[in-house]
């Protein structure tokens, strides 16, 4: 007779109950008067502008019903971004739209079979901090790493005799500021010195930091400098670029080359240069990154080098190399050279996306159209972006958001499709208003026309500040200039309340933050921020007094 308790596997209900009573009890976290007393740290200007996206829907709402009692045309309204940023290239935060830019080479990729051998007589050129970025220097002195950098561009173009390494030139007021704070350039390690004893203990922030990164570069180059290391060369010849200057590296002597001399500040077109330098003595070029930019400007300037160029992707285990010269003969000339304007205006690194507008459907839309075709040629060949290139442009913007539009202005489109969805969009959903796309479209030209002269050593690149799309802050930084107009008609401005209880503070307050003047819908009546003589007359009734009136994408 079985035991008493005893279940149908044998094992007893006492022996469940011992182990349930073993096993660890997790940690309950539970409330202390501390904790209690601990107030959470906010980030108010940012929350502002969560609580403004989070009432997009329903400020499309509101001006529906005000246009049926006050003089509001909702065409006028249409043609403001209506927000304190354009939402369609914008995020809330005010950093950039991003799209898939992979995609793009992906695409170019599959039109031609990639190879796993290098070609015979050929020069690599490498994005170093591509492959630094992929190395481990925790724990190393900079001696040290400087040795294990050197190995590592060594075994990478280990089947080359020439082998270029490419620095980007870290500037501190540059197009490339937004992006660089985006990845956390703000918590980076500060060196003021390097010392080649010095042991790294944090090597991703020190990776983080543009002005540590510019001393770390010119650390390894004069390292590489010294004899110790250049014994390691053999019979290979290194060109590296340390600034605007390039040193070629033998084992045997040092000396700076005035050809690779360049104030070009990415490596991205950098490397067009030093292929263009490399095809006078070798049959065929090979780039290493991953970068989908160096990808489209080596298609776009494929015809100007007179070489087989190759790009190198993959891991260290699968290498694969896209024959750049089969693609752009399959693509035509024409594509080729359109390519390099409108991979920027669709979004990069420097000039945003536009929300739900992806690089393929872009391509094909201009593929299948000459006159669009020719707009995006020409897009990038002057600093200068004329009126009648941005009127074509602004046409291929409405074709993108509708293709069967024959609306030719995007503000008129932007009506078409709040009245055909009857109000129920968000903004982001919109096109652009036209003063926000000219501005984007500026900064697409800019960037353009930069990628377009990477094969000029010293090429004259006006200030981005000059009318170009960006701006200058009072501590001299670059900022995206997103609009020149109002962001909304004053009526519709109106709408926007604060919930200041005691004071009106830059930091804090939705109408300052959004350059506006408080007004008698606001909580606070006596604040410093409202307009002198208020004589109350663009004051919302009692319902805009909430949250819901303010603007907001989510």
């Amino acid at each position: 007779m079985k035991g008493y308790g005893e279940n149908w596997k044998g094992g007893t209900i006492y022996s469940k109950l011992l182990l349930a009573k073993t096993r660890r009890v997790k940690k309950l976290q539970l409330k202390t008067f501390t904790s209690m007393m601990t107030k959470a740290r906010v980030n108010t200007t940012s929350a502002n502008k969560e609580i403004m996206l989070r009432s997009d829907h329903r400020l499309f709402s509101n001006m529906v019903l005000i246009a049926k009692s006050r003089q509001l045309d909702m065409r006028d309204a249409l043609c403001h971004p209506l927000g304190p940023l354009p939402w369609s290239p914008a995020n809330g935060d005010g950093t950039m739209k991003k799209t898939n830019k992979a995609a793009l080479s992906l695409s170019l990729k599959k039109k031609v079979t990639a190879a796993e051998n290098m070609p015979q007589q050929s020069a690599i050129i490498i994005d170093a901090m591509g492959i630094i970025q992929k190395l481990h220097g925790e724990n190393r002195s900079f001696n040290e790493l400087a040795a294990h950098i050197l190995a590592a561009m060594l075994h990478t173009g280990q089947d080359c005799m020439r082998i270029d390494i490419v620095f980007d030139v870290y500037r501190q007021y540059s197009i490339k500021s937004a992006e660089r704070a985006n990845r956390g350039s703000q918590a980076g390690v500060v060196f003021n010195d390097i010392r080649p004893g010095h042991t790294i203990r944090n090597w991703r922030r020190l990776l983080a930091c543009t002005d540590s990164k510019n001393k770390l570069i010119t650390f390894l180059v004069e390292s590489w400098k010294e004899a110790t290391q250049r014994s390691k060369l053999r019979d290979k010849t290194v060109y590296v670029t340390c600034g605007e200057k390039c040193f070629k590296l033998t084992k045997d002597v040092h000396e700076e080359v005035g050809d690779l001399l360049c104030t070009q500040e990415e490596a991205d077109t950098r490397m067009l240069l030093h292929a263009k330098h490399a095809v006078v003595k070798y049959s065929s070029v090979v780039l290493v990154t991953e970068d989908t930019d160096v990808f489209v400007i080596a298609v776009g300037l494929s015809t100007l080098i007179n070489s087989s160029l190759f790009i190198r992707r993959g891991t260290s285990t699968r290498v694969r190399l896209v024959d750049i010269t089969k693609v752009a003969g399959m693509l035509g000339n024409a594509v080729c050279t359109a390519l390099l304007g409108l991979h920027p205006w669709t979004g990069c690194d420097t000039v945003s996306a536009l929300s739900g507008q992806g690089k393929l459907k872009a391509v094909k839309l201009m593929t299948k159209n000459d006159h669009f075709l020719s707009a995006f040629s020409s897009l990038g060949t002057s600093w200068k972006l004329s009126s009648e290139l941005f009127t074509v442009i602004e046409e291929f913007t409405c074709r993108l958001y509708c293709s069967g539009t024959k609306v030719e202005t995007v503000n008129e489109l932007r009506y078409e499709i709040f009245r055909a969805k009857q109000g129920n969009v968000e903004s982001s959903q919109l096109p652009p208003c036209r003063d926000s796309l000219f501005q984007h479209t500026l900064r697409a030209n800019y960037q353009a026309a930069i990628w377009r002269r990477s094969l000029i050593q010293l090429p004259d690149i006006p200030d981005q500040t000059d009318g170009h799309g960006w701006s200058r802050n009072v501590d001299a930084s670059i900022s995206i200039h997103w609009m020149t107009g109002s962001p909304a008609p004053d009526i519709v401005r109106a709408l926007i309340a604060c919930k200041c209880a005691r004071y009106c503070v830059p930091q804090d307050c939705s109408c300052i933050i959004n350059g506006l003047k408080c007004t008698a819908a606001c909580k606070l009546q006596n604040c410093t921020n409202r307009p002198p003589d208020d004589d109350d007359l663009h004051c919302a009734d009692e319902s805009s007094d909430s949250n819901d009136d303010e603007f907001d994408d989510n």
